[in-house]
């Protein structure tokens, strides 16, 4: 065995483990001899120490073949330094050596790291669809019935929203497919079972995050529509109550105002659900209206409009709720809420089927065709429900004069309450004169009336309430 130096690459095969017996034996005995080849050797290995220590958390097998192209980097030199293999080797080549061992065990380690993304791609794509998925989910559960990009497999059976489409753009990266079948899957527990159904769309108002949120676009309100363009409006059956739980969660929650285009006013209003006042019978359907003056702007009135089912079966898309106001007396209406709602074609209803012991309350602005008019008796309009194809149909009038303000039931008082608010929260232009001080007199004025044993109703009022100080309005000493 030729003589053993601090310079000699054996060092740096011992250090590594590396080395056959006899020659490590021979290297043990060497170092005990000569302190500079045992300070090379300690050196070296706490060098190593150091490299195996930055890996420790990798689980890599290199394999034989890359071990040996570590131990030839550590102990082979170049052709042009063979002279420095003698003692008369520059200083720099045993550092040089171990650092190009560890160049080699560095280079090795990021190619085995190379190699991993393609299990880890796969994962983030499955995590990537899976976030996609949850996005579009919660779109497709908080804005009105979704048109697909392509034809469904299954039929057209809508989500029980309103009819609008299209009013909240679709996150443009989701494939289609993903879209497809996440609204099958929610039109199909919609079917199945409604209760879940409406429960997953208040898990979805309370999870939703604010960059989705900030996706969903403005919809403009619904217009005053002239009553000799279209006298008739279909009437929505059925309201979600997303919206309701979106505020709730900012003004509980957040303690702030919640987003203009998360407020959908027909949602608040039939967050609360309105018991049957003696209303008209159409096999246990039940039709109830009513006219008041509108309390902000008395050149206008304000009809109400319950839907209630108490018939113990959904009703049928197929049915058919309407509004035909007398264009001779009547000069425009609008509905209240149902944002971005395109206008009705034909005498289709807007339903997704109204479960048995809900509601659904709608609110109309009446502009009367000459100011004279509600103060004598007419007939104004007529509400018609249509239900099944054997025809059967329930007619109510709405006559005039209206009842005053005073006079409307707890069932309008409320509706009107979260209707005005809603549009308060919106910054509707048609909220016309409506102040905070408007809210909080309506909203009191249901909260005394209501039934102490109606929760919903109560809490749904006193949310109100509790969001008025969110207004930054003036201090109570300048409010008159």
């Amino acid at each position: 065995m030729k003589r053993i130096d601090s310079e000699d690459p054996r060092v740096t095969a011992y250090a590594l483990g590396e080395l056959p017996e006899h020659e490590a034996a021979e290297l043990r005995r060497v170092a005990e001899e000569h302190p500079a080849v045992q300070a090379a050797l300690d050196e070296t290995r706490a060098l190593a120490g150091l490299i195996r220590g930055g890996f420790s958390g990798e689980s890599l097998e290199l394999g034989e073949a890359r071990r040996e192209a570590i131990r030839r980097a550590g102990r082979s030199p170049a052709p042009e330094n063979l002279r420095s293999i003698q003692s008369r080797r520059r200083d720099w080549f045993r550092p040089a050596a171990v650092a190009a061992a560890a160049a080699a065990l560095v280079a090795c380690v990021l190619w085995m790291m190379q190699q991993i993304p393609v299990g880890e791609n796969e994962l983030v794509r499955e995590a990537t669809e899976g976030g996609q998925r949850e996005a579009i989910r919660m779109q497709i559960l908080l804005r009105p019935t979704p048109r697909s990009a392509r034809p469904i497999a299954g039929g057209t059976t809508p989500l029980p929203r309103t009819s609008g489409e299209d009013d909240y753009p679709m996150l443009p990266e989701v494939p289609s497919e993903v879209v497809d079948e996440e609204y099958l899957a929610l039109r199909g527990l919609w079917q199945k079972d409604p209760e879940a159904f409406f429960a997953s769309v208040r898990s979805a108002a309370r999870e939703i995050n604010l960059p989705i949120l900030s996706r969903m676009a403005f919809l403009a309100d619904s217009p005053f529509v002239s009553t000799r363009e279209e006298a008739r409006s279909t009437v929505p059956i059925v309201s979600g109550t997303a919206s309701y739980h979106l505020v709730e969660r900012f003004i509980r929650n957040e303690k702030k105002l919640p987003p203009r285009n998360s407020v959908r006013t027909e949602e608040l209003i039939n967050q609360v659900s309105y018991p049957d006042d003696g209303d008209a019978d159409l096999d246990g359907i039940k039709l109830g209206v009513e006219i008041v003056r509108c309390p902000w702007d008395r050149e206008l009135a304000l009809l109400g409009v319950l839907l209630r089912n108490e018939s113990g079966r959904v009703i049928a898309e197929d049915a058919v709720l309407q509004v035909e106001a007398d264009p001779e007396f009547v000069g425009s209406y609008r509905l209240i809420g149902y944002a971005g709602r395109p206008a009705p074609e034909g005498k289709g209803g807007v339903s997704g089927g109204l479960s048995p012991g809900k509601s659904n309350y709608v609110l109309y602005q009446f502009r009367p065709s000459a100011p004279e008019i509600f103060n004598t008796h007419r007939v104004v309009a007529r509400v018609s429900l249509g239900v099944g194809a054997e025809g059967s149909e329930l007619i109510v009038p709405v006559t005039t004069p209206p009842r005053d303000w005073g006079l409307a039931s707890n069932n309008l008082q409320t509706a009107v309450a979260l209707a005005t608010w809603g549009m308060v929260l919106r910054q509707s232009p048609f909220g016309g004169p409506l102040t905070h001080l408007h809210i909080r007199e309506f909203a009191e004025d249901a909260l005394h009336g209501s039934d102490p044993s109606d929760l919903r109703r109560r809490e749904a009022l006193q949310l109100i309430l509790d969001s008025l100080p969110l207004f930054e309005i003036e201090p109570e000493e300048n409010e008159n």
